[in-house]
């Protein structure tokens, strides 16, 4: 494994695990998802920097950023503190930008941009393809990866249109000098076609499904694939 996606789940004490897509929308509208991001963040530092000899040097951890959180002034704080539970090097931190509200391109959040690569943060767009701001993105921001959305990477080998869209991604992200990700890889089949065409990462339940914690760092110790 070369890096983790850490997610976000609600153990809600009578409905049990609540998804994603039903809880973070009303956290953005209720103001709470900065406090939500800065506490997961603090958790993966915790939970995962005693284990640091399990990692690869260079390991990803990468976390969805909602556009709130880069008008927040703690952000730099709060990658430093991250990357600094982890000796020098160890873990590579991405963040992903979510389209879900439009990142204004202000002199503030470019100078907050020029911090976070200065600390070694990388810059990733999610679900790259089917936002309406990606190429808005792409113009206004230094980013580091494309990460392709699983809509197209499902599509492999069924959909002729769909095929040509994400070799048109990947062939852009190659001109930009961007790193691809692929997210929803499921199958051999899959696998096969975005390694042929050299995408650089691939995510996806045919390596692991979402696990707590607990699991993950028992796969590390275990010797997850690399």
């Amino acid at each position: 494994w070369a890096g983790v996606e850490v997610l976000m789940r609600w153990q809600h004490p009578t409905e049990g695990l609540v998804r994603p897509d039903l809880f973070i929308p009303q956290a953005e509208e209720s103001g709470l998802i900065v406090p939500m991001t800065r506490l997961l963040m603090r958790q993966v530092a915790v939970q995962l920097a005693p284990q640091a000899h399990s990692l690869v040097d260079g390991f990803h951890i990468s976390l969805n950023i909602p556009a709130r959180h880069f008008q927040d002034a703690g952000l730099y704080a709060d990658c430093k503190q991250l990357l600094d539970a982890f000796p020098a090097g160890k873990v590579s931190l991405v963040l992903e930008l979510t389209e879900r509200e439009l990142i204004m391109p202000t002199p503030e959040v470019h100078t907050l941009f020029e911090q976070l690569r200065a600390l070694g943060v990388r810059l990733s767009i999610d679900d790259f393809g089917t936002g309406h701001s990606s190429l808005a993105y792409l113009r206004e921001f230094r980013v580091d990866y494309l990460k392709i959305d699983q809509s197209f990477v499902a599509m492999i080998g069924v959909d002729a249109l769909s095929s040509h869209i994400l070799d048109s991604i990947i062939e852009l992200s190659g001109k930009l000098e961007l790193g691809v990700i692929a997210e929803g890889v499921e199958t051999e089949a899959q696998r096969l076609y975005l390694a042929d065409h050299q995408v650089d990462f691939l995510q996806g339940y045919l390596y692991a499904r979402p696990m707590p914690a607990a699991g993950l760092l028992a796969a590390l110790k275990a010797g997850a694939p690399a």
